[in-house]
């Protein structure tokens, strides 16, 4: 094991254990909430496994050695800034912490992204390889020992106790490991593989939560954008044509419950950020809509796009969406690669994902965090692990 963490990056030889203890808190940060019964336990884990061990970057003359996104990471700051800022007139201090937890994550990515360097979406691969295949004992657990009637939703055990959520996470999963299929040693790459990807398609389409399904079928069609070939091409066009099969043979099982009054969520939610639209309500503050056909009412918009506008007002939703554009141009410009293609598809789900449910983003880690934050966590860990393979190829 010593052997193989210096071969991995001469940041690792600070403490030989070190890149270990990171891999096993990348893997408690990804599947913990599909194993965990609880929400505490989990954050109790990241806090050991993840953000302590993270926390070595500030060792003499580590922090130098790290790969780090500059631009994205002053996006980053820039909005966490504005929300912070937005406190003073509204919203929750409380917020601070969830600030430092997205903080704690972000130096810990980049930690092992500069650790495992090329190794890094092969070690992620087979994390999510491993939640893939996980997912099919949600499925039996659900409707074979616990006997549920296969009209209802499908949901994972233990903190993942809600459909759309559970659907989010998983999907999220799912999309990661089918563009990482190169990256999973060769003897996974075939039908172990499959059967991972098969099981979080299934798991998505059994929750019945329409928004993830759409964000599925449309990140597998448009991913000819990124993809380009004539294999990729048609597979997109059998995508479509599958995914329309399926509309018209299960109408009632796929489209229940319409659009679950989305258009009228945002309505009200257009209403309310023209009161308030440059400054917006204030990170973190609680509002209400109202959907008056059912008497209803929600306390967030089912829009993370539109959440953020109302909380953060023009220049807050700037600034988050300046961050998602670096988060795809850098994912665009390395299309030609295994990790590039993997950001491009989990940026394509999670902004579509994102469309039809979502909070935060000032968050504990939770569920949405899978849409909300991975990609631009990956996205800095792909920088990371880069820089410091270019810096060991001059140094060479």
């Amino acid at each position: 094991m010593l052997t193989t963490i210096r071969r991995l990056s001469p940041l690792a030889t600070t403490n030989p254990y070190l890149g270990a203890w990171l891999a096993f808190g990348l893997a408690w940060f990804l599947l913990g909430m599909l194993f965990l019964p609880n929400s505490k336990l989990y954050h109790q884990g990241l806090i050991l496994f993840l953000w302590l061990p993270g926390l070595a970057v500030y060792r003499p003359g580590l922090w130098q050695q790290l790969g780090w996104d500059r631009w994205l990471l002053s996006a980053v700051l820039a909005f966490a800034g504005w929300s912070l800022l937005s406190m003073l007139w509204g919203g929750d201090s409380g917020l601070i912490k969830e600030m430092l937890y997205v903080g704690l994550t972000v130096q810990a990515l980049a930690l092992i992204g500069s650790i495992y360097r090329e190794r890094f979406w092969p070690l992620l691969a087979c994390i999510v390889l491993v939640g893939g295949l996980w997912v099919g004992w949600f499925i039996l657990s659900f409707y074979v020992l616990q006997g549920m009637p296969l009209n209802a939703r499908l949901v994972g055990g233990g903190v993942l106790d809600h459909p759309i959520l559970a659907a989010q996470v998983v999907g999220g999963l799912g999309i990661l490991l089918w563009f990482l299929r190169r990256s999973l040693p060769a003897n996974l790459q075939g039908w172990v593989w499959l059967l991972g990807c098969g099981l979080c398609l299934a798991f998505v389409v059994l929750s019945r939560s329409k928004g993830p399904m759409l964000a599925v079928v449309a990140t597998l069609v448009l991913s000819c954008l990124w993809m380009p070939g004539r294999r990729i091409q048609i597979f997109s066009c059998l995508v479509v044509v599958g995914a329309a099969s399926a509309i018209l043979a299960f109408p009632e099982f796929l489209l229940r419950g319409g659009l679950s009054y989305r258009p009228d969520l945002l309505r009200d939610a257009w209403t309310l950020f023209l009161q308030h639209p440059w400054l917006g309500l204030g990170a973190g503050a609680e509002y209400q809509l109202t959907v008056v056909q059912i008497g209803q009412v929600f306390e967030h918009a089912h829009n993370l796009f539109m959440h953020v506008l109302l909380q953060l007002g023009v220049p807050g939703l700037a600034l988050w969406g300046l961050m998602l554009a670096i988060v795809a141009m850098r994912a665009w410009r390395a299309r030609e690669t295994i990790a590039g293609r993997a950001l491009c598809g989990l940026l394509c789900f999670s902004g579509l994902a994102l469309l039809s449910d979502g909070v935060g983003p000032w968050i504990k880690p939770r569920e949405e965090w899978f849409t909300v934050w991975l990609p631009v966590f990956l996205c800095l860990a792909q920088y990371a692990s880069t820089y410091t393979q270019s810096c060991d190829k001059r140094t060479a």
